[in-house]
């Protein structure tokens, strides 16, 4: 059975990677970067977890994670030169992949973990007509690696999990749609993704 639709993560698959920034910054960057990892890799409820749901705001999130890296809210306030998001760049060769693929009749998604009021800081850079559907986990209030997020990414396609490709360079957030029944495949910093996507569609 074929593979018709590509689901794309965006941070670290569409853009350069995640990373805190470490230069003239007020907050420690090792307790940050620890704090972080630990709060994407936690299968517990972690704040950052329902900040990405848009269950709480971006302030109130700032403020919890401020209680144990003290001044760390300067890698998330929409309006800092130091946040996160706005730090990334989207790839050019990532942006004409999915071009390509959308012209060779594949249908293509942007599934992302993302933050509300970081909205202005990527979707205009994506423009209107580059992915045919856009899930942001805090506006549909479910978050990679939950099921229902695949789920709902699978059914706004009216497609099928088997049909379904999902690409995303955190493991974890992989794992999770294979056991959603997706195809998945992991992109790490090295990888040839144009070429993998092709090995894969052609092994199905």
């Amino acid at each position: 059975m074929a593979i018709d639709v590509v689901l794309f993560d965006y941070s670290g698959v569409m853009t350069t990677d995640f990373t805190v920034p470490a230069e003239d910054v007020p907050y420690n960057v090792d307790a940050l970067f620890t704090e972080m990892i630990g709060a994407m890799m936690n299968e517990r409820e972690h704040p950052w977890h329902a900040l990405e749901r848009g269950e709480i705001t971006l302030d109130a999130f700032i403020a919890d994670v401020e209680s144990r890296v003290p001044h760390a809210g300067a890698a998330f306030a929409a309006d800092s030169p130091l946040n996160v998001m706005a730090n990334l760049s989207l790839r050019p060769d990532r942006v004409e992949l999915v071009r390509s693929l959308r012209s060779a009749g594949v249908r293509v998604g942007l599934l992302t973990n993302n933050v509300a009021e970081w909205a202005p800081l990527w979707q205009p850079a994506l423009g209107d007509d580059l992915f045919e559907v856009v899930i942001d986990s805090s506006a549909v209030g479910h978050r990679k690696p939950e099921a229902a997020i695949y789920e709902l990414a699978v059914d706004r396609f009216d497609g099928t999990p088997e049909r379904t490709l999902f690409i995303d360079d955190w493991t974890w957030n992989v794992d999770g749609a294979v056991a959603a029944g997706l195809h998945g495949l992991h992109c790490d910093a090295d990888l040839d993704l144009g070429q993998a996507i092709h090995d894969k569609l052609a092994a199905v």
